[in-house]
């Protein structure tokens, strides 16, 4: 598929629609048409960027409740039992659970490392497992059925990582300290430095991972696809101190929404950002979402999230004015530019010595600018 010039008709009204001549109305649109027959930037046809591959991964697969401790159980008060989060944890109420993990033990070794613990597992994980057609589920009930021993090495020495809800209405990315284990369908980000959470929930980010991810579900909720969202996405050649000041709002954002949800435990970040999106638009509050903009200090959240958009598009050298489309358009444009960059060796490692512990490319990154 090659771009192509041409005009795209959206339907957006339609009236009478049982009638022999119902009246439709269109929205029209002239310019290069692309592969989702979309006008403007062609976002499908990004390339990824070795700068950032590797940093993500999804989280782990429990394969039976019953891996999940209540923190007033004995149980957890056992060996290898850690926190677990999952993507209602983050955008809804919490469970504060536990999650029984025997990752890289065999069942003598795990049975004698904590035998309650062992217990939970044979009388609620094993009876389920033992009907799995997958043999290696079956073989190993004590272990989650997928531990992703990539999410694990990528985890490895953080004292924290950022993570986002694989499918959520709103795009959120919030930091998580390290020991909690990410339970699919969470997403989550080897990379604790706060500058590239404020990067991430920008509208820089969040309007091309609006555009790249997708939607899933019943209520057709953007999905994060790592692959196209973050993979391909180009991070801003920022200097020091852009990099502090984005690194502060990220740090400022993640702190007042925490703060807001332990002084309220009903609140939620999707009650939050429903109530950010109608403070956006205009629109009037109702009685509970006055309630959640004085629980949650929506107004303040506001501030911080515009705070951050002017230094992110400072950061790029853009100018914030700019319409989704023209910010798209540019992020394409920098995406190629950045792949360019790369053929020829230089690479913008965001982690290199995870990314590039032997060092081969460093030499290289002293010629780039920021």
């Amino acid at each position: 598929w090659e771009d192509q010039p041409g005009v795209l008709d959206r339907v957006v009204s339609e009236d009478d629609a049982n009638a022999d001549t119902p009246i439709v109305s269109f929205e029209r649109a002239t310019g290069t048409i692309t592969p989702d027959f979309r006008i403007g930037a062609n976002a499908t046809g990004v390339l990824d960027l070795a700068a950032n591959n590797g940093l993500t991964s999804n989280g782990v697969m429990l394969g039976g409740r019953g891996f999940l401790v209540d923190r007033e159980s004995p149980v957890a008060k056992g060996l290898r039992v850690s926190p677990v989060l999952n993507s209602n944890d983050v955008v809804q109420t919490s469970r504060r659970s536990l999650v029984i993990d025997f990752y890289g033990q065999g069942s003598h070794e795990a049975r004698e490392a904590s035998p309650a613990a062992f217990q939970q597992l044979v009388d609620r994980v094993k009876p389920e497992r033992d009907h799995n057609r997958r043999a290696s589920y079956r073989n190993n009930w004590w272990i989650f059925s997928e531990p992703r021993a990539q999410v694990r090495a990528l985890l490895l020495g953080l004292a924290s990582y950022i993570a986002t809800p694989e499918t959520s209405k709103h795009r959120v990315f919030v930091k998580v300290p390290a020991g909690t284990i990410p339970e699919h369908p969470l997403i989550a980000f080897g990379i604790g430095d706060s500058w590239i959470l404020g990067v991430l929930s920008s509208r820089v980010h969040v309007t091309w991972a609006l555009r790249t991810g997708g939607r899933l579900g019943v209520g057709n909720d953007p999905r994060y696809n790592k692959t196209r969202c973050f993979d391909p996405f180009p991070f801003p050649a920022a200097t020091d101190a852009q990099k502090a000041r984005i690194r502060e709002l990220g740090e400022s954002l993640d702190a007042h929404r925490k703060r807001q949800q332990a002084q309220h435990p009903s609140l939620t970040l999707t009650g939050m950002y429903n109530v950010l999106e109608k403070l956006r638009s205009g629109g009037a509050l109702t009685a509970k979402e006055q309630k959640i903009h004085a629980d949650g200090l929506v107004s303040v959240l506001k501030q911080i999230h515009d705070d951050l958009d002017a230094a992110v598009f400072d950061a790029y050298g853009w100018p914030q004015a700019l319409t989704d489309e023209q910010l798209l358009e540019r992020l394409v444009a920098l995406n190629a530019e950045r792949a360019a960059e790369e053929s020829r060796g230089l690479v913008r490692w965001l982690r290199p010595e995870f990314q590039n512990p032997s060092g081969i490319v460093a030499a290289a990154q002293a010629d780039l600018p920021g």
